[in-house]
Formats: C-alpha cells, sequence, structure tokens
C-alpha cells in the first residue's frame, strides 16, 4: 500500500522552497547538456563538413528536432523534481496544492532560461572580444591583407596585367612575373577606381565619363588595347552587379534563417514552459499519493 507524505506546516506567505526549485534548474540543465553532447557525438558521425543539399537540410532540421526535444523534456523533468520534493501543506487545499506545484515547475524554467540567457551572453560576449581583438591585430600587422569585396575584387581583375614580363631561365623556360607591390600612386589610383564603382553600384548605371576614364586607365596600366580594356570594363560592371546581387541574396537568407530560429527558439520555450509546469503539477501529485516513478515499467528512482 502506497505510503502518503506526510504534511507540513510552513511560517505564514513561506509559498516557495527554493531548494528543491534550483536543484530542479540544475537537474535540467545537466540532463541537456548529457543529451545535447550525445546528439552532437551521433550529428558527428552521420554528417561531413562537405555535405550539401537535402544532406545539409535533413542534418539541420534533425539537430532542431533534437535540440528542442532535448529542452522540453530537460524542463519536464527539472519541474518533476521540484514538485516531487516540495513539502506538502496543511493549510492547502487540493486546488492549491497543484497550483504550488505547478509554480514550483514554472520558477525551474525561469531559472534554467535566465541561466541560459546568461551563458549565452557570456559566450557570444567573448566570442565578440576575442574577434575584435582579433580583428585589430590582423589590421596593425598586416597593412596588405586581401580584400574580400565585390568592388575590390572587380577592381583587381580589372587593373590584372597582361603584359609578359617574363625573362628566359637557365633551362629555357619564363620563370612567372612577380607580384608588384602597389605604390602610393597605385593605391591612390586603386581607392578612385572602388569609388567609382561604388557610386555606379548604388545609380545602377557608369556614366560615359567614367568609362572613357576607366578605359583609358586600364589601358595604359595593362598594355591592353581601348577596345579590349573597354570590353574589360564592361565584363567588370556585369562581374560587380552580379556579386552584390549575390551577397544581397546571402543576406536575405541569413536574415530568414534569423527569424525562422527565432520562432522556433521562442516556441520551444513556451512548450518547455508547459513541460515545467506539468511536470511539477504531475511531481507534486506522485508525492501526495506516494507513487514511484517508473520507467518503461520499471521503477527508475
Amino acid at each position: 500500500m502506497a505510503r502518503r507524505a506526510r504534511a507540513v506546516a510552513l511560517p505564514a506567505g513561506s509559498y516557495l522552497e527554493w531548494s528543491p526549485v534550483i536543484a530542479g534548474a540544475l537537474g535540467a540543465a545537466a540532463i541537456s547538456f548529457l543529451l545535447l553532447t550525445f546528439g552532437a557525438s551521433v550529428g558527428l558521425t552521420l554528417t561531413s563538413p562537405w555535405s550539401s543539399g537535402k544532406a545539409l537540410w535533413a542534418a539541420v532540421i534533425g539537430v532542431t528536432w533534437w535540440s528542442v526535444m532535448v529542452q522540453i523534456g530537460s524542463f519536464f523533468v527539472g519541474g518533476y523534481l521540484a514538485g516531487r520534493m516540495r513539502s506538502s501543506w496543511r493549510d492547502a487545499d487540493l486546488a492549491e496544492s497543484r497550483f504550488r506545484d505547478s509554480t514550483h515547475g514554472f520558477m525551474v524554467w525561469a531559472i534554467g532560461v535566465l541561466m541560459g540567457a546568461g551563458l549565452l551572453a557570456l559566450t557570444a560576449g567573448t566570442g565578440v572580444g576575442l574577434a575584435a581583438k582579433t580583428a585589430a591585430t590582423a589590421a596593425s600587422g598586416n597593412a596588405n591583407a586581401l580584400s574580400t569585396t565585390p568592388i575590390d575584387y572587380a577592381v583587381d581583375s580589372l587593373m590584372r596585367n597582361t603584359r609578359s614580363a617574363s625573362a628566359p631561365t637557365q633551362l629555357g623556360v619564363a620563370a612567372p612575373p612577380a607580384p608588384a607591390t602597389p605604390s602610393g600612386n597605385e593605391t591612390a589610383l586603386r581607392d578612385e577606381m572602388r569609388r567609382i564603382f561604388t557610386v555606379t553600384v548604388k545609380d545602377r548605371e557608369l556614366s560615359q565619363r567614367d568609362r572613357d576614364y576607366l578605359t583609358s586607365t586600364v589601358a595604359s596600366r595593362t598594355g591592353l588595347s581601348q577596345a579590349d580594356a573597354q570590353s574589360r570594363v564592361d565584363a567588370s560592371m556585369v562581374q560587380v552587379g552580379e556579386l552584390e546581387t549575390k551577397a544581397k541574396q546571402a543576406a536575405d537568407q541569413a536574415r530568414k534563417a534569423s527569424l525562422i530560429a527565432g520562432f522556433i527558439t521562442v516556441a520551444s520555450l513556451l512548450i518547455s514552459l508547459a513541460a515545467a509546469v506539468g511536470g511539477g503539477r504531475l511531481g507534486g501529485a506522485h508525492r501526495d499519493e506516494g507513487a514511484e516513478a517508473h520507467l518503461f515499467g520499471q521503477r527508475f528512482w
């Protein structure tokens, strides 16, 4: 015959027991860490850094589903522990007792969310600081770092030298030309070209004056004819437009992915809240009934 939990009288106004709440929150965090680590290990064995297409989407969906399920299950267990370990009170009827048990489950969820948010903020702050320090070090220690913006790439392609400035070596094979370090005038010229490209991308039109200037500059610096230089200028403008379009598409996809991730996070937190409250209520009911915790038909605790 199941034994009923002994009711105790607590001081007036003491409706919240922090020890079960903190124990439940810590238990939820430990279970979540364990299962997420297990899921990450399994995911690494099933995926590859070179995965693409359907395989990549399947991995993303699987990771998201596992993370949400782990979060919900962990908060349910934490709420159950808090409700089960809370003392029974003599001054409360059944409805009030269930409400207080559910409140303990809610507090487990609240503490768990705050702990996760604090850890995330600490990790993000550390990562941002490290990234800023790395960027500052790279900027100060490598003044000739390569640019990766579409306009910089287009300018590099536009000013690519086509002259065969090579001399025969002792083996009779032409040596590749050594890369030239841009002088002050060359740097100023490239900066001027970047400004022209920037204005052109903004206005979506290259004026005839700028076209003629770029054509004559490219022809004099690369050894191309006027016709070939003008063809290269036109091709570079088309290339800049295509790269800018791809960059905007990538930014839009990242924005949509962040939006979806935000909705999934909010939905999972709300479901986790319901799970923690339900776990606290169930734990309190099992405490009052003196029921044993079973898993797959076997006593678990």
